[in-house]
């Protein structure tokens, strides 16, 4: 059985894969690369062994490799060679996958021809992996499990490369039974493939494959999400009858369609606080199963509180938790993180030995607290949403006991904004020098770590300001902000959530046609910078991430949007063409139409863990780049999808809010990572209302 913690009795074997024996050969030995490759990639890292097995004692394994031209064929042998049964526990059974997702390697030419990004989905006897080639050109990697079944994957990383290495892949089983001398097969296929299409389309020819896919990952209650099932087989024969064995989801039968395809409809109801079917429909993740014989896909659907409720409490936490009344007169109304175990505000800037901690402080990211709270009041303003929620029995009682600040109770909007109020005195007394433009990186003043990601942030929020209150003033401030970004080298960064097509309207509208020339200038030099610089990204904080790639995208597109320059827009589609490639498309609300991150655990959260974050705020800039793009395409099928994928790509955010006002700043997927379990939600409140922001601009822009 898996063991917990770092001074457990059993440290998984595969913590460390670089010390695990291949059959096939040491680190490097093995390779997979494709006829039809012109860059000639090996898709295997090679400092991670490929296919090697651990096991607990008493279960024996061989590993077998087979190449027929592009087609390779990887068989697992597992027997117990023991007297007694034996059952295995997810974890207790790792099989390694070392493909070539990470942002170095061990030459100084790295290229995102040669690495990947690494879609996973352990999931039953359906399980697969698409490795998309992070340019975005073909040959990419397809594996499909022909026999056995996945259950989850941990992944091992080499923490000397913090932030830039993913790790090898770990493939565990699921739990089994080992009778004396019996033997489990585990199998898989791999391939090469043109798209995502094509990969679903080959997994299909490949192995008796059920694709099963939500029509939406998140769901509201009272809202219906349908399961579209499409088996690549005839089902078995049930009964004497010769009836076809059902298609089931939880073991209820799926709907057949003419088409042959089966579907699935679940509305979850979160009124009725007495359910006790196997759905559990209160907010929360659930699981359906999908059987057609004995094949077997997981897939997990998650339910939302409702939106307007949810963002609610939220912001009312932020005002009531998160702003600091202590007596530090520097960070008094601030919006601090918060501990959601300790149930108390975290702040930790580091030592005065220059030993700085910057991603626990009161600037930076935090800022999206104030981004949402302003977006919020505008809702109220424009009745998109109600101030109904001020009144609750629960804030008479915290008003009589002097638990609300301030000890008296308040209508929302008015403790909403006499919050942003404090947090606005905040920011220009310590934050922002509103006379230069100079942002600081914290409390008080205090930029002894220069950081360029931060100016545009509070340029975006004094905008928000701006269109809250119409006050031209915010404008010229938003203005000042960017003008000292760009003298400090801005139009070579890859800034995120750098508003240009915000701003630019905003000017127009406030009639401010000198400030509106100089910042499309900026923002147009800004912006044929990187178009130039194409595809080679410069390093940032990461080498290459996600978020180098939506910032180039963004800053383009939008300065083709102001300007409809046609260069600026094809450089801008290619650019969604990598972009794109960060996102998955596995049937489970954590991955579908997430965005590959795998440290913001680490640098923000509370147990201080790498691995992959399913889902992080931040991938609802890709969200914002595809509606972006959408706007800007002839062809409106495809312009439609992309609507469709963004609006999937800001809910799956949304598993990162609860019900009661608190909030978690990422969700560590993996199992496990370097032997640690991990599959949590962070209990460190800290960044991540960013996502709200993003759905909540969305909805005023759509209005």
């Amino acid at each position: 059985m898996y063991s917990l913690g770092k001074n457990s009795p059993v440290i998984p074997a595969y913590a460390d894969t670089r010390s695990m024996i291949s059959e096939l050969g040491a680190p490097g030995d093995v390779t997979i690369r494709f006829s039809t490759d012109p860059t000639g990639m090996n898709w295997l890292r090679s400092d991670h062994p490929y296919a090697a097995v651990s096991t607990p004692d008493g279960i024996q394994s061989s590993v077998h490799m087979l190449r027929d031209g592009d087609t390779i064929v990887t068989t697992v042998l597992l027997g117990n060679a023991t007297s007694k049964t034996i059952t295995t526990a997810v974890g207790d059974i790792g099989i390694t996958l070392p493909l070539e997702d990470r942002y170095y390697d061990e030459t100084d030419d790295y290229s995102i021809e040669r690495h990947c990004n690494v879609h996973l989905f352990c999931g039953g006897t359906c399980s697969w992996a698409l490795a998309l080639r992070m340019s975005g050109n073909a040959p990419h990697l397809g594996l499909v499990l022909t026999e056995g079944a996945l259950a989850d994957y941990s992944t091992s990383r080499d923490f000397v490369q913090y932030s830039n290495d993913r790790g090898c892949f770990v493939l565990h089983p699921e739990a089994m039974e080992f009778a004396p001398g019996q033997t489990h097969t585990i199998s898989w296929t791999i391939f090469p493939c043109d798209s995502r299409d094509d990969f679903f389309a080959q997994a299909a020819e490949r192995s008796a494959f059920i694709d099963a896919r939500w029509d939406r990952y998140v769901a509201f209650p009272g809202e219906t999400a349908v399961l579209h099932i499409r088996p690549s087989f005839t089902p078995d024969q049930g009964n004497d009858a010769g009836q076809n064995a059902p298609v089931t989801v939880n073991g209820i039968p799926a709907a057949a369609e003419p088409d042959g395809t089966y579907t699935f409809a679940y509305t979850p109801d979160e009124r009725d606080e007495f359910t006790h079917d196997e759905y559990r429909d209160r907010a929360g993740e659930h699981t359906f199963v999908v059987r057609v014989g004995d094949r077997t896909v997981r897939t997990r659907l998650f339910v939302s509180a409702p939106l307007d409720e949810l963002t609610a409490q939220r912001v009312r936490f932020i005002a009531r938790k998160q702003q600091y009344r202590g007596p530090d007169e520097h960070l008094r109304g601030a919006y601090l993180p918060y501990d959601n175990e300790d149930r108390r505000q975290y702040y930790y800037a580091g030592d005065d030995k220059g030993n700085v901690v910057n991603d626990y402080n009161a600037g930076r990211e935090r800022v999206g607290m104030g981004l949402l709270l302003a977006a919020y009041l505008r809702e109220l303003d424009r009745g998109i949403v109600r101030d109904e929620n001020g009144d609750l029995l629960a804030d008479v009682s915290m008003a009589l006991s002097g638990d609300l600040p301030g000890g008296e109770w308040k209508p929302l909007r008015d403790e909403l904004s006499d919050s942003l109020r404090d947090y606005r005195e905040f920011v220009e007394r310590e934050l922002v020098d509103v006379e230069t433009g100079e942002v600081f990186n914290d409390a008080p003043r205090d930029n002894s770590v220069k950081r360029l990601y931060n100016a545009p942030w509070f340029a975006e929020l004094y905008v928000e300001l701006y269109k809250l209150d119409g006050d031209v003033e915010h404008l010229r401030v938003a203005c000042r902000i960017l003008r000292w970004f760009y003298a400090g080298g801005g139009s070579r960064f890859y800034p995120l959530e750098l508003p240009v097509l915000a701003l630019c309207r905003a000017l127009e509208q406030a009639d401010e046609r000198d400030l509106l020339d100089e910042m499309r200038d900026l923002f147009l030099t800004h912006a044929r910078t990187l178009a130039g610089l194409g595809l080679h990204y410069p390093k940032h904080e990461v080498n290459y991430e996600q978020s180098i790639v939506a910032p180039a995208a963004s800053v383009i597109l939008q300065t083709a949007a102001l300007t409809g320059d046609q260069d600026l827009l094809r450089a801008g589609f290619e650019q969604l063409r990598v972009l794109d490639q960060f996102n998955g498309c596995q049937p489970d609300a954590h991955l579908n139409e997430v965005a590959i991150r795998h440290w913001d655990g680490f640098w923000f959260g509370k147990r201080k863990q790498y691995g992959d974050t399913f889902p992080h705020y931040w991938s609802g800039l890709t969200a914002d780049v595809f509606d972006l793009a959408a706007d800007l395409m002839d062809d409106e099928n495809a312009a439609g999808r992309y609507r469709r994928r963004a609006e999937a790509s800001r809910r799956a955010l949304l598993q990162l809010f609860f019900a009661d006002g608190t909030a978690s700043c990422a969700y560590v997927f993996p199992f496990s990572v370097n032997g640690e379990r991990t599959h949590f939600a962070d209990p460190m409140a800290n960044d991540q209302d960013w996502a709200l922001y993003f759905i909540v601009r969305h909805m005023l822009d759509a209005e």
